[in-house]
């Protein structure tokens, strides 16, 4: 009898388990097709800015996107290392070094909007842009909206709270000039992706692995394990040869962000495993490089996040790879969208 009573439980438990990954699932392809309102914001106007679209010609160097959710304590400091980095930098190359800083306001409640606007009006609109998300949906979609809005011919994503020394965007764009191709690679996906897009392909992502060591010493051994299970489900998912998916510096070529993040789903904490994924899949090369990187007190990640996080490393597993529910558009797909 109480081992019948055990077996309804675990199977109750299970349904329950299945009825809510349908749903999550479910709301986050609904959102794919029908996304939520995004406004690009003039702070001195009441109308909306035109917004540009990744799928248009570059028109700047560099785009650097920062989500930001309830960020207003933090963000100052990373945008004034970011912004004085980028004015050293025009003074040593020149007037055709240009250059954005996207701030994506992911349905804040503090004065992370007052903060970007503040920057808006010392730099410029043409130099500093604040791109309101209506609702919180995580940093996943707010770095997807960036990107969508981005006039770089590369494009940096960045964590609002300044743990990556911004200089090692050198270190990037080194290892970009390395990897860059001119065309998807071999694979099935990668034949079906190419539209009539132009420009090279690649993506490198800033990496903390190398600090591991001096990490699993100063964590809990609860961490550490939580911790090896994820990279466990990563490499599961989406094989092994990056070992830091989560550092949020990663650096894209213009063409690689426009059929990654126009492909991209999930909204909030594996969206970086996904991008991984897409790249495998349709052949565009990737790359790690090591970054300064330091702890910045105030982490939203609790120990309910990294179940999230299996979950979603859980829907990627069994809506690419498993069901194939989620296909992979490509370029000729996203142009006919846009016209």
């Amino acid at each position: 009898m109480i081992l019948y009573i055990l077996n309804m439980v675990v199977l109750g438990l299970a349904g329950y388990f299945c009825g809510k990954l349908f749903d999550l699932v479910k709301k986050l392809s609904d959102e794919f097709t029908a996304p939520i309102a995004c406004t690009l914001e003039d702070p001195d106007s009441t109308a909306p800015l035109a917004s540009p679209s990744i799928l248009d010609a570059p028109t700047k160097a560099l785009s650097c996107i920062v989500p930001a959710y309830n960020e207003q304590d933090r963000l100052s400091t990373t945008l004034d290392e970011a912004l004085n980095y980028l004015q050293r930098r025009r003074d040593r190359q020149g007037p055709q070094f240009t250059y954005e800083l996207i701030i994506v306001d992911d349905g804040s409640k503090d004065g992370t909007a007052n903060v970007a606007r503040t920057y808006i009006r010392q730099y410029g609109l043409d130099t500093v842009r604040l791109l309101r998300v209506s609702a919180n949906r995580g940093k996943g979609h707010a770095v997807k909206r960036g990107m969508a809005a981005a006039r770089g011919e590369f494009c940096l994503m960045m964590d609002a709270d300044g743990a990556t020394r911004f200089a090692d965007l050198e270190k990037l764009e080194a290892e970009m000039e390395k990897i860059m191709q001119p065309s998807f690679g071999a694979s099935k996906a990668a034949a079906a992706a190419s539209g009539d897009s132009q420009g090279p392909l690649g993506v490198v992502f800033g990496s903390r692995a190398h600090l591991a060591q001096d990490a699993v010493a100063k964590r809990s051994p609860l961490r550490n394990f939580l911790t090896r299970g994820f990279h466990a489900l990563v490499y599961f998912v989406a094989g092994g040869r990056i070992r830091d998916t989560q550092c949020g510096f990663k650096l894209f070529t213009r063409r690689a962000a426009a059929v990654l993040f126009s492909n991209v789903r999930l909204q909030r904490w594996c969206f970086d495993v996904e991008l991984l994924y897409l790249a495998e899949q349709l052949g565009i090369p990737v790359a790690e490089v090591s970054v300064n990187w330091t702890e910045i007190p105030g982490s939203k990640i609790r120990f309910t996040s990294i179940l999230l996080m299996a979950t979603e490393l859980l829907i990627i597993k069994m809506c690419y790879q498993v069901l194939g529910t989620w296909s992979i558009h490509s370029e000729l797909t996203m142009s006919k969208k846009k016209t």
